[in-house]
């Protein structure tokens, strides 16, 4: 293995306190999804993510995330980096590229200590990928990393492109567990968020999907829309339920600056909270299983993907694609977001890695706290057997405060999450920064638009 320097020149920005988190009781929007952040100031040298951590790994389970950031048309709220392609032939090659990434890291040696649980491909849209190459992806994974056969197998699907043909092969490749980006059966929601999708065609992609007999069948689903009233949300939310799906995520809308009219039709705060309410207890009631904020599920549809990356103790990510954020060996990194440069970089042998952050022994212990309160339920026990000293006594202070706005108790094996705190997961995920990360934004893939590596990782 031949190391040329990368030099870390992307560092996540840093803005005032005031703008970096909202105070309870106001709901922080900002969703907290990687951690930790790329704080520096110490150059990230990509060959350290194959030597000795300097931090304990409490656990070697692993999700592989696919990430394709191609789309056929921008969702106006979308806040990732995409790029606009016509068709799925625009993309043909992509999937030869994920598979000589996945063998680089093969060569390392690092995957030999992991357990895949679960694949999942994203995007952008995944549902661009051709069936084959999702299968040969899928192959390659399951051969380079050790797995016990029982793996899930997860595609993110767009309504416009995903009919009953697709779905039948991508069924036959492997995938065993498909996601749809419904969010709303009404013509007109559809039409004031700009999205392409009618509400026939994501019955029909529903219906298809759950005739097929993929293990779970999962939707998205937004509320806050423009002029909905909480009422509306329990009529739309027992519309989602009567099309037999398994698993559901339920996302508050968050509008982009290109719909600033659309914002002043949105539900104030208290009927957002109201809202979210309704959900969750109505999913509660029906015995759904609240796995994370926003995901909800069948008991028995759980999904292996988000118990990995989120619950405590989390395990590990090893992402592959343009834009690919992983978590792996105590380090959290991006690959370069542009798909020509990652081309390029790809086929010259190298690891498309545009920046990343070793973890400190704090990052380590607040990752631990940041990603689990998602989760709702922080066990003692794991945290002191990795770094032997009681995560009450290291957050004794956040947790009190905490505990005083009645947003999490604790009890002699865990600290919960409360009733009135799942409403402010973000706000509590954020409580627990390190001092290093405090401050720093996340991430967001068009941030990251046009930024390459001076130097990559050669890989011989």
């Amino acid at each position: 293995m031949k190391q040329k320097t990368i030099k870390n020149n992307f560092i996540t920005p840093i803005v005032s306190d005031s703008e970096w988190t909202a105070k309870y009781p106001k709901v922080d929007r900002e969703y907290v999804w990687t951690y930790p952040l790329l704080h520096g100031p110490e150059e990230f040298r990509a060959k350290e993510i194959f030597s000795e951590p300097n931090v304990p790994i409490i656990s070697n389970d692993l999700v592989v995330y696919i990430h394709l950031p191609a789309c056929l048309f921008r969702c106006p709220m979308c806040p990732f980096y995409v790029e606009l392609v016509k068709s799925r032939e625009q993309i043909m090659g992509y999937a030869n590229l994920l598979i000589k990434e996945l063998e680089m890291y093969e060569k390392t040696g690092v995957l030999s200590k992991y357990n895949l649980k679960a694949i999942y491909f994203g995007g952008g849209t995944a549902s661009l990928l051709f069936p084959d190459d999702v299968g040969k992806i899928v192959k390659n994974v399951m051969k380079c990393i050790k797995n016990d056969g029982n793996v899930e197998i997860t595609l993110e699907g767009h309504p416009v492109l995903a009919d009953y043909n697709y779905l039948s092969a991508l069924h036959s490749v492997g995938v065993n567990r498909v996601s749809f980006g419904i969010q709303s059966f009404c013509d007109d929601d559809l039409r004031v968020m700009g999205l392409k999708q009618t509400a026939k065609s994501n019955f029909k992609t529903l219906e298809n999907a759950t005739k097929l007999g993929f293990n779970t069948v999962s939707a998205d689903m937004l509320y806050r829309l423009p002029n909905q009233k909480p009422n509306d949300v329990l009529i739309q939310l027992n519309q989602f339920l009567e099309t037999g799906i398994t698993s559901l995520s339920a996302y508050s809308l968050e509008l982009s600056v290109r719909q600033g009219e659309q914002i002043k039709m949105q539900a104030s705060e208290e009927e957002d909270k109201e809202m979210f309410y309704l959900i969750n207890e109505t999913l509660l009631h029906k015995n759904w299983n609240h796995t994370a904020q926003p995901d909800y599920s069948h008991k028995s549809h759980i999904s292996e993907e988000t118990v990995v990356t989120w619950k405590a103790p989390q395990g590990q990510t090893l992402g592959l694609g343009a834009g690919a954020c992983s978590s792996i060996n105590g380090n959290t990194y991006f690959n370069v977001h542009s798909m020509e440069e990652y081309n390029n970089v790809i086929s010259e042998g190298c690891l498309p890695i545009l920046s990343g952050q070793k973890y400190t022994l704090a990052d380590a212990m607040s990752r631990y706290m940041v990603l689990g309160a998602r989760c709702f339920n922080l066990p003692r026990k794991p945290f002191f057997d990795a770094f032997g000293i009681d995560m009450f006594d290291v957050f004794s202070n956040e947790i009190y405060q905490l505990s005083k706005l009645g947003l999490v108790s604790k009890d002699e094996d865990a600290l919960n999450i409360t009733r009135d705190g799942k409403y402010y997961v973000d706000n509590i995920s954020k409580t627990f920064y390190s001092l290093e990360n405090r401050c720093h934004v996340q991430p967001w893939g068009e941030k990251m638009k046009g930024a390459v590596a001076k130097d990559y990782l050669s890989i011989i």
